[in-house]
């Protein structure tokens, strides 16, 4: 059962002389109880998704497709033509996000305790005595040692690890069934970071979450998720169950990525993709990809490639795909 639907999901804004996409046509779904990682080089438009699922862009971007959130088996909220006002309903309660910049997404000038409090005052309040102790109990249940001193904390007297653990704090107190957690690791060291994901698979097996996991480590994309959307140049080009895609990829953009992972694995000094990632902000005719690809035709740098089913799980954007039986 489907607990989240993409449908050509689109974000761009008008400058004085061109369209900018930022995000185009980008399509993947989430089973409930399952994790999708979100793969992809810096400015692929990762961040950009995640927001235009919540609602979160500013008023200027202009956004497009069909989203469906499937409250459970009977209930659903579809959104065409991006009505974002509607999906904000479904924060806290439905859907919670953790924000890259951790300490930026918590307010310095209130205690932490208050600020989860504060959620659960919008959401599921009892009383402030309940409140306040569901508090304490969800700073517990992320990890964080004596949480009735860090309930009474302030942001700037917390270390990078704990903002980490308190933006997800507040991202569970509204008892949500999807999380989004937009690289949450990037500010913390590899111990850290490997406690943080592993929290992460914990809680989602304990609280019956959906996770979708943006990061640019395919390692961690690889250990932790179920399923894996690759995005390049503002769009989704392949998206396949971990394992399969592991093995037999179809795009030669996720191939080489792989073949890069496997070098720097056994202590080879891996091939580099030619070329440089195009902006996001520069228009290509075709494929984005066809500058850097060794399977490049005619077609390639004229049309981009339309989304092609390899099968009922697996998607890919490319005129020549590769082999994967």
């Amino acid at each position: 059962m489907n607990i989240l639907s993409v449908e050509n999901l689109s974000a761009h804004i008008h400058a004085p002389d061109k369209t900018i996409y930022l995000l185009k046509d980008t399509s993947f779904t989430l089973k409930r109880g399952e994790t999708l990682a979100v793969i992809g080089e810096s400015g692929c438009g990762k961040s950009t998704l995640c927001k235009t699922i919540l609602g979160l862009l500013p008023s200027h971007f202009q956004t497009g497709g069909v989203l469906t959130f499937f409250k459970d088996d009977n209930t659903f909220v579809k959104i065409s033509n991006r009505d974002g006002s509607r999906f904000k309903n479904l924060h806290g309660s439905n859907m919670g996000m953790v924000f890259q910049d951790a300490a930026g997404s918590i307010n310095p000038l209130f205690k932490c305790g208050k600020q989860i409090v504060d959620v659960l005052k919008e959401h599921i309040s009892n009383s402030p005595l309940r409140d306040k102790h569901q508090a304490v109990q969800l700073i517990e249940k992320v990890g964080l040692s004596d949480p009735t001193d860090v309930f009474n904390k302030y942001p700037h007297q917390l270390s990078g690890g704990m903002s980490q653990r308190i933006a997800l704090a507040l991202a569970l107190a509204g008892n949500p069934d999807l999380l989004i957690a937009d690289e949450p690791t990037s500010s913390l060291d590899t111990t850290a970071k490997i406690q943080f994901l592993e929290l992460l698979r914990e809680l989602k097996t304990k609280n019956n979450l959906s996770l979708i996991l943006v990061t640019h480590n395919l390692n961690d994309a690889l250990r932790f998720s179920d399923s894996i959307l690759v995005m390049y140049n503002g769009r989704g080009i392949e998206y396949r169950h971990t394992t399969d895609l592991q093995q037999a990829p179809a795009h030669p953009y996720t191939k080489a990525l792989l073949d890069i992972r496997a070098a720097l694995n056994q202590g080879r000094l891996p091939r580099p993709i030619p070329g440089e990632t195009p902006s996001i902000t520069r228009s290509i005719p075709g494929c984005p990809f066809h500058p850097r690809c060794p399977k490049t035709s005619d077609i390639c740098r004229d049309t981009f490639p339309l989304s092609t089913a390899l099968s009922e799980s697996h998607f890919v954007c490319c005129h020549h795909p590769l082999e994967t039986n």
